[in-house]
């Protein structure tokens, strides 16, 4: 079965192979609505920002529905998902892999 792969991200060359995680950006006072930062790993498995996207935005580069954009929506993106403590690792593992654990967890 051939994968398939979606374009997204026009700024960026290569197609979405796996879209890790969507944040917050910091809310501006001029701005209406929230903009957000995604992060993803493309066909050469190279990891990506693309930022400074409102939520329609988001779903129509990505090709992502409400409930995908929800499940990939991480608010408190540097805190490790099994010990609650603040990590740049768990970060740097959720930006790459889409997996929110900090390097101490991981060697335990």
């Amino acid at each position: 079965m051939p994968l398939s792969y979606k374009k997204a991200d026009p700024l960026i060359y290569g197609a979405v192979k796996n879209l890790t995680c969507i944040t917050e950006a910091d809310k501006q006072p001029h701005h209406e609505e929230q903009y957000y930062y995604i992060f993803w790993v493309s066909h050469i498995d190279k990891v990506h920002m693309s930022g400074g996207l409102n939520k329609s935005q988001v779903k129509e580069w990505f090709k992502i529905s409400d409930y995908e954009f929800d499940q990939k929506l991480e608010l408190k993106e540097f805190f490790c998902k099994v010990c609650n403590t603040e990590s740049d690792t768990a970060f740097a593992r959720l930006a790459k892999e889409g997996n929110k654990t900090c390097i101490n967890c991981l060697n335990k």
